[in-house]
């Protein structure tokens, strides 16, 4: 089962420690019955000290065995659900991008949020409901002893109903299955209002839409989860009625039939109400299981897709480039976008061109003209399909790759702001009051303990400005803007375009930028236009310098 195979590879307590424990505090159990039942039936005129120091002995063993199975357990699961959730961490982060886009975000967070919780809530029912198979098995033990009729009739009906219990096994695997999917499909829904909020509050019917495919996978959801707490329901009543039906037979039917002392089946008629709490718990924990064993399975599976998409840099020596270079050069590029089932969606290329050091370019389309894919390729996130990458004459080749990425320096569209400076070194407080006086942000924002910014809740053009002021800071060879000036106020898109980008270009940095910004063309040493994929026109603005 995947929650034993998670248990096998992550838990490093060894196992004789658990079974010891375990053993220790189900026995303690059985034993405070025995003492109870066994003093319950003898007339006492004084206190029996011998039996009292017994029973606090067993209490005391109890107490210590329980707290630290339960301890050990916590620590472990937790410690279990930290390492695997680092381990997906890093497996993304090896990863390439565009697999990962064909898994989703809401699976990936399913697994590392939902699923990790799952199994974290059902370690103690679990250990629970273990504890209390070794309890029905001693009471069963000393059922057996006090009377071998009643133990035959208990051990028959236990047996049965856990057989009836265990065959809905599968179909609840099936169930949860199916909640899982459905809530997967709840996440995509909740993250397209989140994060679509404004295109959904500005459009009635898209609205209309979206909610009413949220509701139909809350819906399915809801319905499977009804269903199988249904089920839970009915099979936790069975296990109960059988465990009835049971007592009523040994107390009323079997001394019809059989000769039984009575303090016997007093006894035996206690055993059997003490067995009812363990079995009643090994019934609620059968449903905890099963979801507990799916989160597993889902765990697993997402970490076996993970590690297989970062297996295939691992252990490959990287290499270095040159720290300056003179060109990048698409030879015969072209790079084809496939769905999960492989078909061919959207192809863009062949793209030949160069890019010199030192160039202004600007690239140029309309929406599906292919410039967020050209710009993925070019900063090294896709991989071409077919042709090569050249910079100055050498191929690039996997082993280059993370060494080209490091020479750009990106703003994407749908970029993403830290609020931490991760991966820089402190900068110099002079360094960025003079960036915050250059992009206006003087008074908008201030860098506290040298590396984290007070606030990034700014306006949207504020936002893209303080992402350059990282971009800045990072002081690559190569910036990529992506619709930059979009959202910048007239002012300071002029400012952009003749102050920063001029500047820049003087500090020697190859300028990339997507711009529709067509006033300003002049602005860029050359401008490359695409269209359904392929290159427009390539016009090269002004000579070089």
């Amino acid at each position: 089962m995947p929650s034993f195979e998670l248990i096998r590879r992550h838990i490093k307590t060894p196992a004789h420690v658990f079974i010891i424990l375990a053993l220790l505090s189900g026995v303690s159990n059985v034993l405070v019955m025995t003492l109870i039942s066994s003093s319950a039936g003898v007339v006492q005129t004084e206190l029996d000290l011998r039996t009292v120091a017994m029973f606090g002995l067993v209490i005391g063993i109890y107490i210590v065995s329980q707290r630290g199975l339960m301890r050990i357990t916590a620590s472990e699961v937790e410690s279990m659900i930290h390492d695997l959730r680092m381990a997906l961490v890093e497996s993304i982060s090896q990863a390439e991008l565009l697999p990962l886009e064909h898994i989703g975000r809401s699976e990936i967070l399913a697994g590392m949020i939902r699923d990790t919780q799952t199994i974290s809530q059902a370690s103690n029912t679990l250990v629970i409901a273990v504890q209390s198979v070794i309890m029905i098995v001693l009471a069963m033990v000393y059922v057996f002893l006090n009377n071998k009729i009643a133990f035959a009739l208990s051990l028959s009906f236990i047996a049965f109903s856990m057989l009836l219990i265990l065959r809905h096994m599968n179909s609840l695997r099936d169930e949860l299955n199916i909640v899982f999917q459905e809530e997967n499909h709840l996440y995509d829904g909740l993250r397209d209002v989140l994060e679509g909020f404004k295109e959904v509050k500005m459009s009635v019917p898209r609205r209309s839409a979206v909610l009413a495919e949220i509701d139909i996978a809350a819906t399915r959801a809801r319905d499977v989860k009804i269903a199988f707490q249904g089920r839970a329901a009915q099979e936790f009543v069975l296990s109960q009625t059988m465990t009835f039906l049971l007592l009523g037979i040994i107390v009323f039917v079997a001394p019809m039939f059989f000769s039984v002392e009575a303090g016997v089946a007093a006894r035996t008629a206690a055993s059997m109400l003490f067995i009812m709490g363990p079995l009643a718990m090994v019934t609620q924990a059968i449903p905890i299981f099963a979801t507990a064993n799916a989160a597993a399975e889902n765990l697993v599976r997402l970490e076996h897709l993970l590690q297989s998409l970062a297996a295939q840099t691992q252990g490959m020596t990287e290499r270095s480039l040159p720290s300056t270079f003179e060109e990048i050069h698409f030879d015969t590029v072209s790079f084809t976008y496939t769905d999960n089932k492989s078909v061919d969606m959207f192809t863009v290329g062949p793209f030949n061109f160069r890019i010199r050091q030192g160039d202004t370019l600007f690239i140029t389309g309309g929406n599906g003209s292919g410039k967020s894919t050209l710009l993925k390729l070019l900063v090294g996130l896709y991989y071409p399909e077919k042709g090569v990458i050249r910079i100055d004459q050498q191929a690039l080749s996997a082993d280059t790759y993370t060494a080209y990425r490091s020479k750009f320096s990106v703003i994407f569209a749908d970029y993403h702001l830290f609020k931490q400076l991760y991966g820089l070194r402190t900068p110099d407080p002079k360094i960025i009051e003079e960036l915050c006086h250059l992009l206006e942000l003087m008074g908008k924002v201030r860098l506290l303990g040298g590396n984290t910014f007070d606030t990034i809740d700014l306006s949207t053009g504020q936002r893209k400005r303080l992402a350059l002021l990282v971009t800045l800071l990072e002081d690559k060879p190569i910036i990529v803007l992506d619709e930059w000036a979009a959202d910048q106020d007239p002012h300071f898109r002029r400012k952009f375009y003749q102050e920063l980008l001029p500047r820049l270009k003087a500090l020697g940095k190859t300028i990339i930028a997507i711009t529709h910004d067509d006033r300003y063309f002049d602005t860029a040493d050359r401008c490359i236009a695409l269209e359904e994929g392929r290159v427009a026109s390539d016009v090269r603005k002004k000579p070089l310098q």
